[in-house]
């Protein structure tokens, strides 16, 4: 008796960087998950998070949660019991009601984000809410919000960032604050490492992306913006500033320059913990350029983590590492800021 065999092909939904093709094979009832081999990202694998969840617990009726639960210990002690829906619906709708009544729907705070959820599973909550009238927190603001606040007052947009085909183009590519490796697997195992330039990666941990980088400076926690002006301090003293780009198209680098001009390697090594010849080597590098610059999440989880991120914003610009093959920055996520969660 043959087989009967189905190919379904989709995107993994997973909130990463990579987005990779999937291939769905049902076979005779059953399904097997496995990374296309047509898709120029996946190339017919997943990472092993999402192969081993996609094949097996996700695939357990057993592993799911079916009903409500209810929490009847202390928070902490993980003591819960099922109840039905009704019962939950009931006691939330109580709840919520005597909120409302006593304090304003305004009262009621909604904070939400994923990268891991379906357009009608992400929208459908937003309308109810709205109905309501609770207050809506930023949704980005647990996770990107002062990378994505940052890029827009420095470039207009935050989601708008350098092909990565035109890797091929680049000189050097500036991993900043992103772990590939963990974060990006495909883009850690393929693209990087096709890439004919020389990868630069500034992480305080020394990941495998940036053990196998051409150059790996560790600065202390929170003195990124310290390192990125010590960077931008070589660049200027070396002549590598494009200062028709930025007569052309910047304002404000006539107030910055005498900023820059006094945060030379030497100042920044002691508060960043990198020697100043690895900020000179790192500067010359970018500087030559063509140059990508990868700002990661990471980077902008942290106090003044905005303020970093203009930091480091500042490099493509006074380079004129911008709207050329090779060239630019990016800051992976956003979707909402592109229309996919709330233009839908």
């Amino acid at each position: 008796m043959s087989e009967t065999k189905t190919i379904i092909r989709t995107t993994c939904p997973r909130d990463c960087y990579d987005a990779c093709g999937i291939a769905v094979v049902k076979r005779d009832g059953k399904v097997k998950v496995l990374g296309d081999p047509d898709h120029p990202v996946a190339r017919g694998a997943l990472c092993g998070k999402c192969a081993i969840a996609y094949n097996g617990a996700f695939l357990d009726a057993k592993a799911r949660v079916t009903r409500p639960l209810k929490r009847v210990g202390a928070k902490g002690e993980a003591r819960f019991e099922a109840v039905s829906w009704d019962q939950a619906l009931t006691e939330i709708a109580a709840r919520l009601r005597g909120i409302v009544s006593v304090h304003g729907a305004e009262t009621i705070w909604h904070g939400h984000y994923t990268g891991t959820c379906s357009l009608l599973a992400g929208g459908f909550p937003q309308r109810f809410l709205n109905r309501l009238g609770a207050s809506e927190i930023d949704p980005d603001s647990i996770c990107n919000a002062a990378g994505h606040l940052a890029l827009q007052y420095m470039y207009g947009a935050s989601d708008l960032g350098f092909d990565p085909r035109t890797a091929k183009d680049a000189k050097c590519i500036l991993v900043w604050g992103a772990n590939p490796a963990a974060s990006a697997p495909h883009q850690h195992k393929h693209w990087l490492k096709e890439a004919p330039g020389k990868v630069i990666v500034v992480d305080p941990v020394r990941h495998p992306t940036a053990a196998e980088a051409d150059l790996h400076l560790q600065p202390f926690p929170g003195s990124d913006a310290a390192l990125a002006f010590a960077i931008a301090n070589v660049l200027l003293w070396e002549g590598r500033i494009d200062r028709a780009f930025l007569a052309a198209h910047a304002i404000g680098w006539d107030e910055l320059e005498p900023v820059v001009a006094k945060c030379t390697p030497d100042w920044a090594a002691p508060i960043t913990g990198v020697p100043a010849a690895l900020i000179e080597e790192a500067a010359r590098l970018y500087g030559d350029g063509p140059s990508l610059l990868w700002l990661g999440q990471g980077l902008q989880r942290q106090p003044m983590g905005g303020n970093v991120f203009r930091a480091d914003g500042l490099l493509p610009a006074m380079t004129g590492n911008v709207g050329k093959p090779g060239t630019g920055s990016l800051y992976l996520n956003g979707g909402g800021r592109r229309g996919l969660d709330f233009g839908a």
